[in-house]
């Protein structure tokens, strides 16, 4: 049950990361942690992170989700 839902906080977490980088959430890009990153990387190169860290974390929904019970 606790493995369900961590999957089901990591698919959120994923589908937001991803959702913000397409359609570049101002909020999202605004916050403390992601003025970081648009000063790092600029605004187009945080968009780009963002949906590779979405799809990084839809990966580990999957696995967390997949995982035996023990």
């Amino acid at each position: 049950m606790l493995n369900i839902v961590a999957a089901i906080i990591f698919l959120i977490l994923g589908i937001l990361s991803i959702l913000a980088s397409i359609f570049n959430f101002n909020w999202f890009f605004t916050s403390e942690n992601g003025k970081m990153f648009v000063k790092l990387f600029g605004r187009k190169g945080a968009r780009v992170f963002y949906g590779i860290v979405g799809v990084l974390i839809l990966c580990m929904a999957y696995y967390v989700y997949s995982m035996p019970i023990s």
